[in-house]
């Protein structure tokens, strides 16, 4: 008897350690299919090394034509894409069809079939699949458009990478905006905020740019959020990255009623993610950047006209009027009232790297920024985090500049004072 239970319990528990290795295997990684693919394109082929090769700083686009294409044949079937648009057209779509090696065919568009319909919210999309071995992604609008990739990367079949970018819209109701002018100084000058505030707390971030100069730095900045915990998509003002020495000289720059349309499209911004916190720049611009001042000085006009109903009514009627509870201002304020941070602590939800560690690693995903400075005092610095963010303007120094909740005790939290459930 006694033998035959232990019997019974030996195929108890040999059946569950099968059971435990069946989700492992299943939960294997999808293999990057990309460099065994073909491609052919609206227009010739000797380019699609560009939007392949893992390097966001190079691209291909089409021609300006009616219904631009990028063919790609594979082998072995593919269950995802994951497209790093450069331009993106009106409408576009997946399809799937063709003929067998297709990319090596000439082929009618009658041989197609939709698959999936373009999402155009976001410049970074991930398309899931059936496992189909012949795929065109195509511009659909009736007019002449543009179809550009910085990169295309191809899956076959099991689990999304982590460092695939599925994002969520815009955060209808955010705990935390941060207002960063340039792609990069959201890490350079708020150092290990995000990933404490987005990964490691959990909170609703959303992050806002005033300008995103170009589609590779646009590419670089989604790399860097999703690589802090960020999943709401960023918002983007659209306006030039162009140096001033004064706040008021930036606004002239930004356009035509400069003031007002950088305004309008803050007020905008914070109507439509309903922060209860802003945390942006040094109004004397950090190193001095004019565009820098113009953010941190629109940061505090709009804080009062987000709540106006007379202000910029376009917006208010489309995501209706919203009060901020409280504006932080990097370096702002006398010292005694200033909040510090502290972002030397382990995350446990990065597996013990602290802020900082995670703000350098986005930060190095900004590749064309590498060697990038500026001279202070008479000396060139080459921007990073740990010294021009950490010594000569600490990213972990901000200041409380406007309240509706009464001032901070603690100093050490941007949400003190902010219920959870809001």
């Amino acid at each position: 008897m006694r033998e035959h239970v232990i019997r019974w319990l030996t195929a108890a528990a040999l059946i569950l350690a099968m059971l435990v290795l069946i989700p492992a295997a299943g939960a294997e990684e999808a293999p990057d299919l990309t460099q065994s693919c073909l491609f052919k394109m609206s227009y010739g082929g000797t380019d699609a090394g560009r939007m392949t090769d893992g390097k966001y700083t190079t691209s291909w686009h089409s021609q300006e034509s009616k219904r631009p294409y990028v063919i790609i044949s594979s082998e072995t079937p593919v269950y995802g894409l994951y497209l790093c648009f450069r331009e993106m057209p009106d409408s576009w779509e997946i399809q799937t069809g063709g003929k067998n090696n297709a990319a090596r065919s000439k082929v009618q568009d009658s041989d197609w079939q939709t698959a999936a319909q373009g999402d155009t919210r976001f410049y970074h999309v991930y398309v899931p699949l059936n496992g189909e071995k012949n795929l065109r992604i195509i511009g659909t609008e009736e007019k002449k458009c543009v179809l550009g990739f910085n990169e295309i990367y191809v899956f076959g079949q099991g689990e999304t990478p982590a460092w695939v970018q599925r994002w969520e819209p815009p955060a209808e109701k955010a705990d935390i905006l941060f207002l960063s002018t340039h792609p990069d100084d959201e890490l350079l000058f708020f150092g290990g905020a995000i990933p404490t505030y987005a990964g490691q707390l959990q909170k609703r971030v959303e992050v806002a740019y005033l300008t995103w100069s170009n589609t590779t730095r646009r590419s670089e900045l989604l790399n860097g959020l999703w690589h802090l915990g960020v999943r709401h998509y960023p918002l983007f003002g659209g306006f030039r990255d162009v140096y001033s020495g004064k706040a008021e000289e930036a606004y002239k720059k930004a356009g035509r009623n400069g003031k007002e349309a950088v305004q309008g499209w803050l007020t905008g911004v914070l109507r439509q993610v309903k922060p209860e916190v802003v945390v942006t720049q040094d109004e004397n611009g950090e190193y001095g950047h004019g565009q820098h001042k113009m953010v941190a000085d629109a940061a505090q006009a709009c804080y009062d006209l987000a709540a106006d109903p007379e202000a910029f009514p376009e917006s208010a009627s489309m995501y209706g009027t919203w009060q901020v509870k409280k504006l932080y201002l990097h370096l702002w304020g006398e010292a005694a009232d200033q909040t510090e941070m502290d972002w030397e602590q382990p995350l446990s939800a990065f597996g013990g790297k602290t802020g900082t560690e995670l703000a350098e690693e986005a930060y190095a995903m900004h590749v064309t920024q590498r060697n990038a400075g500026t001279k202070i005092r008479g000396k060139r610095y080459v921007f990073s985090v740990r010294e021009t963010g950490g010594i000569l303007f600490p990213n972990t120094v901000f200041g409380l500049c406007r309240s509706e909740v009464g001032p901070d005790e603690k100093h050490t939290d941007f949400l003190e004072h902010i219920p959870a459930d809001e």
